[in-house]
């Protein structure tokens, strides 16, 4: 077999690909529009496998992404990193929902601290003499940089409670970290489409009008996080009943 350089890193080797770098050796072959629609095919049906493989063990298998990958399973998921920037790219760009970056609307009517949230509201466009419209548009556009700043620090700090609160079961803090990502996956899931399509089926079953109260949203949905996180972590961390439910 002859040998090559390779064009990439200058290494001498044999072979179709630098056992060094990894490049390939490309030939007139490969410069075929054919070859090119080889590839994008390729690269389709892989993506495709690989996306819904993880999306399916995230909605379906709580914690199995997690267990898998620090296990060593890694070849037939999407890198969890990369899942999640892929939704939250998702997320970005077809905004079923407002999400994390909430209306300031939507806080006022809020059945908790609506009240609350009302007063700091009229105090401010008292002190600063301005309009709601102006107010609400300025706390919509400072909403949208905090949410994704929001949605990059969570997890890291999640990774640490994590740690901390399970510290017994000897796992590396790159664990806790892919065990972080795979639980904030399911929380843009449930944003962008579980949370939609309760709301569609609500509006269908009830009426907008009957929807108004935030609690028909709200207690299935911490109801649904509370259940994932607990079978989730049963199976990442392999506790028993009563500690999976203190570290849920």
């Amino acid at each position: 077999m002859q040998e090559q350089v390779c064009k990439n890193c200058g290494n001498n080797f044999k072979g179709k690909f630098c056992n060094n770098c990894g490049e390939k050796v490309y030939g007139a072959n490969d410069k075929k529009i054919a070859h090119l629609f080889e590839e994008a095919f390729h690269f389709l049906t892989h993506f495709e496998g690989k996306f819904f493989t993880t999306f399916k063990t995230i909605l379906l298998k709580p914690g199995k992404l997690s267990l898998d990958y620090c296990y060593g399973i890694r070849k037939k998921y999407f890198k969890p990193l990369s899942f999640f920037l892929l939704l939250v790219v998702i997320y970005l760009i077809f905004p079923l929902l407002d999400g994390l970056n909430s209306k300031l609307f939507f806080h006022l009517k809020n059945d908790t601290y609506g009240a609350f949230a009302q007063q700091k509201v009229d105090a401010i466009i008292s002190a600063k003499g301005i309009t709601f419209e102006s107010l609400s548009d300025s706390y919509h556009q400072k909403s949208k940089t905090t949410s994704k700043i929001l949605l990059f620090t969570i997890m890291p700090f999640m990774a640490l409670v994590s740690w901390l609160v399970a510290f017994k079961k000897r796992k590396y803090y790159f664990d806790h970290f892919i065990f972080a990502i795979e639980n904030t996956c399911l929380l843009l899931l449930w944003g962008c489409f579980i949370l939609p399509l309760l709301l569609i089926i609500g509006y269908t079953l009830v009426g907008q009008e009957n929807m108004s109260n935030q609690w028909l949203i709200g207690i299935p949905l911490l109801l649904g996080m509370f259940l994932y996180t607990f079978v989730s972590s049963k199976r990442f961390f392999q506790f028993n009943i009563l500690y999976t439910l203190l570290y849920t």
